[in-house]
């Protein structure tokens, strides 16, 4: 049972995050509804409070109006000059750039500085300290100080046009020619005004734009143009004297360019063809030369392909034939014989000769292809060199030649846009126009009490969240008894509920029927199978810390023993501080620390109790050093003669933390039961201790959770008032009864 036990120890978490065999986390949503609802007076305080702040900053705060106006911008291409590749044109692919203008326009310091002279907004006060208002920025409902010199008109003048440009908004078009200007301020009347002046003067100022620059085109048109006749005539007489002087004559439209084309151009390009073909032909011949030049005896396809050849290997097969038949018939020397040889000889010197000379044949053909290829490219050389001393004389006319084609283009399209231009051009036609002029605004756009609210609301929520989790996160103190599986590593031997206000521990467990009583023989069963030997016949019962319930769990257990007839021995083992004899009224003249000294006996010592089969040992008088007389033999021997004596060895011992005490009675005794007070331990302590009596070589069978509230622990979510309640079976009492026993 005890390695059953361990392995859950070791396998539950009950944390609010619970890791997954799949590596990630699942959110206990129970869990975190009951620390929600255990913690609900202090997420109902911070929202409460965030909702009183946002309240007041709802009450407090000045309010802000919202003038909007709307205005429509059209595209249009207003070009004096169109030149392609000269001057930037509006691309129409592109509308976004077109309006982000707009825009930058409609923000900007000269628009801005047009409505404050307009407004006079400079010269007003009150303009001044109701945007500081509405400057967001500032943060203060009263504005901030002035700059040093703001009392100069100019520093003035400024101070409006920044506080102006920070309170105006100016929304670009989505899919539209509308553009929306709003601005901000505590007078909903200036807000009105400010709105409609930047509209009226951003078509003032478009307009004047257009007038001046159709002016300015008019002007700059006829000076060009004026200019553009002049260059024009002095480039086509220059041009005209230089080809006299280097005698440069071109056929008109013989090129693409319609300037023409000289004879030498013309030569060398059908030179190049030549020589193109020359050299291709030089290739081939070269090739086959050179596979004749490789190729020995017939192996070569221009000696086979020749008719002559054979013709004469037809014949000297036919006389290879007869000389084969002849020598089947008479000797090498027989004369008809030699007569067919001589024949044979003759043909092959024949078909030789005729092979060289096949090869000679290629030989000069590619010499001739050769001596072809070299004179062309000769030729070809020379016309370069024609052509190149053309072309340094041209260089002079190509550029007079496009220079008066410059001038002339250029003169031609002024004087095509001379013609459309007119004084007013352009200016009757506008591109911008209002759609909807602003209005007083009757409601604020801030602040809104049910946006305020609703922040706050959030925001105390999330601050609410933050604080409980981190509450939570702080709170080291054992809660449930889950806990003392997953947070000290300890099988749980079971919990003891809180006693109700007033009711003693001694008078709880004498009622067989109580939860507190009925808790502890759920203990006593789980120490009975706990061991498969059965149960341990000493045990020593201690704690971290003082005040845990240790002592009431060792009365408990003792009496709980000793109703099912076992004799038990309950040893009080806190020679420091005893409280074993005050509980059960017994005198402290000898007991366990007069047994270890030597100076009395265990059957002198133990003393009767009020309970059947419960034999009380105390602690006796304090010795000089508790610590050396418990780490003596004596108390090995003292637990080895009680074991024989009795059923089972309680010992009461002292508080493990800060003291050795304990460490050395857990070595003399079989198993120690670790008791840890819910709610007021830290788990860092119970670890410690824990550590301390496993470095002693304690055997440590598990752990009790004591004072343990089932209604307070509820948030866990594991039902904790029901899994461990101990009144199944119980008859019912009245309301105001129950009321008084339940546990707190």
């Amino acid at each position: 049972m005890d390695d059953r036990l361990n392995t859950r120890a070791r396998g539950r978490d009950y944390d609010v995050f619970d890791s997954q065999d799949g590596g990630g986390l699942n959110l206990d949503l129970r869990r975190v509804w009951h620390i929600i609802v255990k913690r609900r007076l202090t997420i109902g305080a911070i929202i409460a409070l965030t909702l009183i702040l946002g309240l007041a900053y709802t009450l407090l705060a000045t309010p802000i109006y919202r003038a909007t106006a709307v205005i429509q911008v059209d595209r249009e291409e207003a070009r004096v000059v169109n030149v392609e590749g000269v001057l930037p044109a509006d691309s129409a692919g592109a509308p976004q750039e077109f309006y982000q203008t707009q825009v930058g326009l409609l923000t900007s310091r000269a628009l801005a500085q047009r409505v404050v002279t307009e407004l006079g907004l400079a010269r007003d006060d009150r303009f001044i300290a109701s945007n500081r208002l509405s400057d967001r920025a500032a943060g203060a409902a009263n504005g901030r100080p002035a700059r040093a010199g703001a009392d100069s008109a100019v520093q003035r003048n400024r101070e409006a046009v920044d506080q102006l440009l920070k309170n105006l908004q100016v929304r670009p078009p989505v899919n539209s020619r509308l553009i929306s200007i709003s601005y901000e301020s505590p007078d909903p009347r200036l807000a009105q005004r400010v709105v409609n002046a930047v509209a009226e003067n951003f078509i003032a100022s478009n307009l004047e734009r257009r007038f001046e620059a159709s002016s300015y085109a008019r002007r700059f048109l006829e000076e060009r143009i004026q200019q553009l006749r002049v260059r024009l005539e002095e480039a086509e007489s220059e041009l005209v004297a230089y080809a006299s002087q280097e005698r440069i004559i071109s056929i008109p439209g013989a090129a693409n360019d319609g300037r023409g084309r000289s004879l030498v151009s013309s030569s060398l390009e059908a030179l190049n063809a030549s020589l193109a073909t020359a050299r291709a032909e030089r290739v081939t011949a070269e090739q086959r030369w050179r596979a004749a030049s490789a190729a020995s005896g017939l192996a070569l396809s221009e000696i086979l392909a020749s008719p002559t050849i054979q013709n004469l290997r037809s014949r000297r097969a036919d006389l290879s034939a007869q000389y084969q038949e002849q020598l089947t018939r008479f000797q090498p020397e027989y004369p008809s014989v030699q007569q067919l040889a001589a024949q044979i000889a003759e043909l092959d010197r024949q078909i030789e000769a005729e092979a060289r000379d096949v090869r000679n044949a290629l030989r000069a053909r590619y010499q001739a292809a050769l001596n072809e290829e070299r004179t062309l490219q000769s030729e070809i050389t020379s016309l370069e060199n024609a052509a190149l001393d053309l072309d340094r004389r041209s260089i002079r006319y190509n550029i007079l030649q496009r220079e008066l084609d410059t001038n002339r283009t250029l003169y031609d399209g002024l004087l095509q846009r001379y013609r459309e231009i007119g004084i007013a051009g352009g200016v009757g036609t506008n591109n911008v126009s209002v759609v909807d002029r602003a209005d007083a605004p009757q409601v604020p756009v801030h602040p809104v009490p049910a946006i305020i609210l609703v922040l706050a609301l959030v925001l105390g929520t999330v601050l609410a969240t933050v604080a409980v989790f981190v509450l939570e996160y702080l709170d080291e103190s054992l809660k449930t008894p889950e806990e003392v599986e997953t947070k000290l590593g300890l099988p749980l031997l079971g919990s003891v509920p809180l006693l109700p206000s007033g009711v003693e521990p001694a008078v709880a467990i004498r009622d067989p029927r109580s939860a507190f009583s009925e808790a502890y023989n759920s203990v006593r069963s789980a120490l009975q199978f706990a061991r498969r030997t059965g149960l341990p016949r000493t045990m020593l019962i201690t704690s971290s810390q003082p005040a845990e319930g240790k002592t009431t769990s060792s009365i408990s257990l003792a009496r709980t023993f000793a109703r099912t007839g076992r004799a038990v021995l309950l040893i009080d083992g806190d020679i420091r501080d005893p409280s074993l004899h005050k509980a059960f009224s017994a005198p402290n003249r000898m007991g366990l620390a007069s047994i270890l000294e030597g100076r009395d006996t265990l059957e002198r010592s133990v003393q009767k109790t009020d309970q059947e089969n419960l034999t009380l040992l105390p602690s006796g008088p304090r010795p000089v050093s508790p610590a050396d007389v418990l780490a003596g033999p004596e108390l090995s021997r003292l637990l080895t003669d009680a074991a024989s004596q009795y059923d089972l060895v309680i010992v009461d011992g002292p508080p493990v933390m800060g003291l050795a005490d304990s460490p050395l009675i857990s070595r003399a005794v079989e198993v120690v039961v670790f008791v840890a007070g819910a709610g007021g331990i830290r788990r860092a302590g119970a670890q410690t201790a824990i550590a301390r009596l496993n470095a002693a070589g304690a055997d440590i069978i598990g752990g009790i959770l004591e004072k343990f509230d089932a209604k307070r622990s509820s948030y866990g979510g594991y039902g904790y008032d029901y899994a461990y309640s101990y009144d199944y079976g119980n008859e019912p009492e009245p309301a105001k009864s129950r009321k008084s026993k339940s546990v707190a």
